[in-house]
């Protein structure tokens, strides 16, 4: 089944579509992330980089992080030349809580390094600002679109307790989904904020529905389940439909992702709660689709990513343990 439907992909083209495995900005070969302040600065106390430059070439830039004062932009310059291009001011999308994402839109693709700075009502400024990630990408790539497909199955793992699309206010795809039969399971983490309480989670979830859809240009949120710290579960995209959280590797797999960075520099720990949600998720598979928990690989096993961050990437064998009928996590 999952064979037909890749031989049955066409290619598109879809406007300023990006990616999680998009080259990261990067400086000295580390992430260019964490708060505003520990940061190495550049030209100026409000900008950060000058940053690694790219292999590839890009056009677009996306970052995502918490901003507690919402008068504050963002612009970026690019080198290109020997000369730093124009500041480029970001379109910019915040949340009441803070969760905020950007996008900058250069007007041709470069290659070159990188500077990011913050903007008030009255220009530059050193805000109190927290980066989780950016990355560049070039709009306007051939990406595979599976064809449309009916109405999702039945088969929606009641029994797991899932908080539903309606109860977290999820917004309906932009295009019919395409079916899929699951048949193997890739661990995630989102790369952002680690909810606290049950409220914070219901905003993370719908920060980054909007964050894929219209950040990334996604049809919905990229992954199946999202769980956070505390175990609990929430509905992303059904599971029989193909999602989009590894690149040219999404029909048959499932996406689960923990609400957190688990990854240098911000390492938040991982719960036993929300591991113990993912050893649930894959005994429901396996009774479900018959998935195994051989199948049970991280996201960096199948494409070139630091995701599911380093953190939780060494936890994942006890998932398999716990998944084939170990004691206890």
């Amino acid at each position: 089944m999952r064979r037909l439907l890749l031989a049955a992909a066409v290619f598109a083209v879809l406007p300023a579509s990006a990616h999680e495995e998009d080259p990261s900005v990067t400086l000295g070969g580390r992430p260019l992330a964490g708060p505003w302040p520990s940061r190495p600065a550049g030209m100026g106390a409000a900008e950060l980089g000058p940053s690694d430059p790219f292999v590839d070439a890009y056009d677009s830039v996306i970052f995502q992080g918490e901003l507690p004062d919402a008068h504050i932009g963002f612009e970026a310059s690019r080198e290109e030349n020997g000369a730093w291009s124009p500041w480029v001011r970001a379109t910019v999308k915040r949340s009441p809580d803070g969760r905020f994402w950007g996008k900058v839109v250069f007007p041709r693709p470069g290659t070159g390094r990188l500077r990011l700075r913050a903007v008030g009502p009255n220009g530059p400024v050193s805000p109190s600002v927290t980066l989780y990630g950016w990355q560049v990408f070039l709009s306007g790539r051939p990406v595979p679109t599976p064809p449309p497909s009916g109405t999702p199955g039945a088969a929606q793992a009641d029994t797991l307790g899932v908080i539903e699309r309606s109860a977290w206010g999820a917004k309906p795809p932009k295009q019919p989904y395409a079916s899929q039969v699951a048949d193997r399971f890739t661990q995630h983490h989102t790369a952002g904020r680690r909810p606290a309480t049950l409220q914070e989670s219901l905003n993370e979830v719908k920060f980054i529905q909007d964050f894929h859809q219209n950040g990334r240009g996604w049809n919905d949120v990229g992954y199946h389940f999202l769980v956070d710290p505390e175990g609990r579960i929430f509905r992303g995209r059904p599971v029989d439909v193909v999602g989009a959280h590894v690149l040219n590797d999404n029909a048959g797999n499932v996406g689960v992702s923990f609400m957190a960075t688990h990854h240098p520099p911000h390492n938040h720990p991982v719960t036993a709660e929300s591991l113990d949600a993912s050893v649930r998720i894959g005994r429901w598979l396996e009774a479900a689709y018959g998935v195994k928990p051989d199948t049970y690989k991280g996201h960096r096993d199948r494409w070139q990513s630091d995701c599911p961050g380093d953190l939780l990437y060494a936890k994942l064998e006890t998932v398999r343990a716990a998944w084939r009928g170990a004691p206890s996590l």
